[in-house]
Formats: C-alpha cells, structure tokens, sequence
C-alpha cells in the first residue's frame, strides 16, 4: 500500500467558521489569478489542451461516490473528486488548495500537507465544510490517501482488537477482527505502539510480514510495547483469534486428542489439538511444553522449529517429562498431529512395504501400503535396517523428507540397508507402489 498515512480513528468536525463577503471575494479572485498564470485559460487555446495532466484518481465532479475536494469553503469554487490514492495534487493543479471536502459513499480519506503522503495530516470518514479547524488546515494539502469500504477498521468501541501508533493508547487507531499477514494494507507497517483488546479476543503480534520474526502474545492490554519481544514500531502482521486465553478448539476438556502442558507430570496451563499447529506463537504456547498427554489413538510429532521443522520428536503415549527427548523441555514451537498413525500400520503380515529398526527383521517394525513423505510422524525418521516387501509392491526409500535426496528401490526383502544407497538408519521418507 502507497498510502502510510492513514488515520484510522474517529474523526469529529468542529463548528463550521464563517467566513465574510470580502475573504470570499479574495479568494475568489486568487484561483482566477491561479487560473489565469498557469494558463488553463489562455486566449486562442483549447481549455483541453492545456488542462493538467489527468490523473486516474482525478475526473469531473459527477456528484458519484468518491472524495470531492473544493477550493472555497462550503464545497465552493473549483472541484476535484478522488477515488483513489494521488500522492501529488500538484499535478493536477489542487497543491495548497482545498478549503473543504465532501465524501459520497463509503469512503474514508486522509489529507497530508507534504506530496507522496508526508507531513501533517487528518483523517476524515465524512464531509468537512471547512478544513481550517483541522490539523491539515487551510489550503495546505499536497496529497490525499482513499480508500473505499473500510470503515469496519474504525476504532468505535466495539469488540475487536485496537492497534494505536502512539502509547497509552494514543494517536491513530485500526480495530481488526481478523488476522493481517501484512500490516502495510491499514496502513499500520511498523508503526504499532499499544495495544487494547475489546470483547473475548487474544492477539500475537509478529515483526516480519506472514507472521514471521520475534513475536509477542497478548490477551489483555498492553500500553507500551517496547519492553515487549515485538517491540515497539516493529510490529508487521498480526494473528487473532476469538475465545480468551486459549482459543475454544484448543481447550483441554478432557476429550480425544493431543495435550501438551506447561510443566512436567501434566501441569500448569493446557492447550488440546486434533489438528496440526505450525506456530504455537499464535497460542501463547511457543517454548512452553514439559509435557505431553495422549487421549485415544493419536500420533504426534512436536517440533521445535516453525511450521514442523528442525529437531523433533515423535508420541503415540504419554509422556510426563519433555526433557529426556530430543525435542527437549521448553522448546517446542509447531505440532503436526495424525489421528491413528503407527497402529493403523501395524505390521500384521498382510501385503505392504515393512521397515525394521534392526538388520534381518528384528525390532520395532511398521508398514506402509502408501506414501509416506515424513516418517517423523511414525516416530521412524533415521531408523530403519531392513525392509521386507510383501505381495506385488515397490517401494523407494529415501534419505531426506517428501521423497528426496539419496534413494534405494526395492521389489523383494532386503535384510540389511547398509550396502544399499540409501544406507542404514538414514531413511526419512517413503514412497510405496503396487506393481
């Protein structure tokens, strides 16, 4: 978005000023003067050929939606009407000239006093008879940033999540109820300083766009958010979700799924999954997990990079103390969760591809009669020895996840992986066929 400086508050117009006969009568002779010196009306040449450059932004004032700038107060004299952002109102011959402003429709609108959206400026949801009481003022604004529909971000006091540019919950102001992967589109790039929550909401904050970087979690009010993570002025997207400290889906009510706690043997705060969590950020969970409980037939893997990446470590039971495994305690950032998982397949003798921990067969086995790119999520990642393969199948195993890196094909047991390519205790992924 070109537009940075969008004030997205309440705006409330004070008493229009009048203005008398002889102030009237001299500006009225200023924009012929104007006129007449930048020869819009010269003798003997066509108006249109030497009107200012057009703008898309800019056309007639054909009384449709739009913004509709006038050189006199009273939506008098000279007019211009925007539908859209025009960082130069000097191209079109309006710099240091609107006295008020007119908005049909559902637009919102700010004035800047310098060109490309700089300097002072206001911010206006409905029509102005009379600038000079605004912070912009009289014949002063030298651009102007439009956008239509956006009123749903007006800071009106209901529910939502209120992002202000200044502490203490001053200055410019976006209400959201949804998340932003960029903060840049109201306007609020790297500009956030406080933070209020209205209603039952909870927020995280991010310093890079897409929900990446540092990031800070809130469920109540924050009025300075420089001794944050996020920091103040850094803040790019933004992730928000309903239902109070946890959101509703992530409550541990007791019921079928993934439970991971704050503190060993299941204690301290709680959040359930059945789905898979790429940020746990976005939960106030992100470092937090000493320990994991499994309620039916689950298969989870917990990460401790984003978006199930980095050093990881595989559950289908219970587990008092993260701290004995390769995750470790207080590391865990993502969750990939698989309802089933290993005992859906249990080496039961039937057709299928097996992997064995051990040479000739021997140890914890499971089974494959598809694809499968991550074996992290079996708990089998770098483990197997041997392989049997039974009925009329192939299968390729390879090194690295989704079935990359260095590979071996097989049509017929093999009870020992180490002469093969793809060698021993190195598999990570697996692609099964029927022949």
């Amino acid at each position: 978005m070109a537009w940075r400086g969008l004030r997205l508050g309440r705006h409330v117009s004070q008493a229009e000023q009048s203005i008398d006969a002889n102030t009237a009568m001299k500006r009225l002779l200023l924009v012929v003067a104007v006129m007449l010196l930048g020869g819009l009306f010269l003798p003997g040449v066509p108006p249109a050929a030497q009107a200012a450059p057009a703008l898309q932004a800019i056309g007639d004032c054909d009384g449709g939606d739009g913004v509709y700038l006038y050189d006199l107060p009273q939506y008098q004299g000279r007019c211009i009407k925007i539908t859209g952002d025009v960082p130069d109102l000097g191209v079109a011959g309006f710099d240091n000239t609107a006295s008020s402003m007119r908005i049909v429709g559902d637009w919102i609108t700010s004035l800047f006093a310098d060109t490309n959206y700089g300097g002072a400026s206001s911010f206006f949801t409905g029509s102005d008879s009379n600038l000079s009481n605004n912070t912009i003022g009289d014949n002063r604004a030298s651009s102007v940033g439009a956008r239509r529909g956006t009123k749903e971000n007006l800071c009106d006091g209901s529910d939502g999540v209120y992002l202000y540019d200044q502490t203490n919950y001053r200055g410019r102001c976006a209400r959201v109820t949804d998340s932003y992967t960029d903060l840049g589109a109201l306007s609020f790039d790297d500009v956030v300083s406080s933070i209020r929550l209205v209603g039952n909401y909870v927020a995280a904050l991010y310093v890079d766009r897409d929900y990446g970087g540092a990031s800070s979690f809130f469920d109540g009010d924050d009025a300075d958010l420089a001794d944050n993570r996020v920091g103040d002025n850094r803040a790019s997207s933004i992730g928000v979700s309903r239902g109070g400290g946890t959101p509703q889906a992530n409550r541990c009510d007791g019921g079928e799924g993934v439970y991971l706690y704050e503190h060993p043997n299941y204690q301290g705060r709680c959040a359930k999954f059945t789905a898979d969590a790429p940020d746990l950020r976005t939960l106030n969970f992100d470092d937090i997990a000493s320990s994991i409980r499994i309620q039916g037939n689950w298969t989870v893997t917990l990460y401790r990079d984003l978006s199930g990446t980095g050093v990881a470590s595989t559950f289908t039971q219970d587990n008092s103390n993260l701290a004995g495994t390769p995750v470790g305690d207080n590391q865990v950032t993502s969750v990939r969760v698989q309802r089933g998982g290993p005992s859906g397949n249990a080496c039961d003798g039937g057709e299928g591809v097996y992997l064995y921990e051990h040479p000739n067969y021997q140890g914890r086995c499971v089974k494959f009669t598809a694809d499968a790119p991550d074996l992290r999520v079996y708990g089998f990642d770098d483990i197997a020895s041997s392989v049997r393969v039974v009925g009329s199948w192939r299968a390729t195993l390879y090194r690295d996840l989704s079935g990359t890196g260095v590979s071996s094909t097989f049509t017929q047991d093999d009870s020992n992986l180490a002469n093969d390519s793809v060698g021993d205790n190195q598999v990570t992924s697996v692609r099964a066929r029927r022949r």
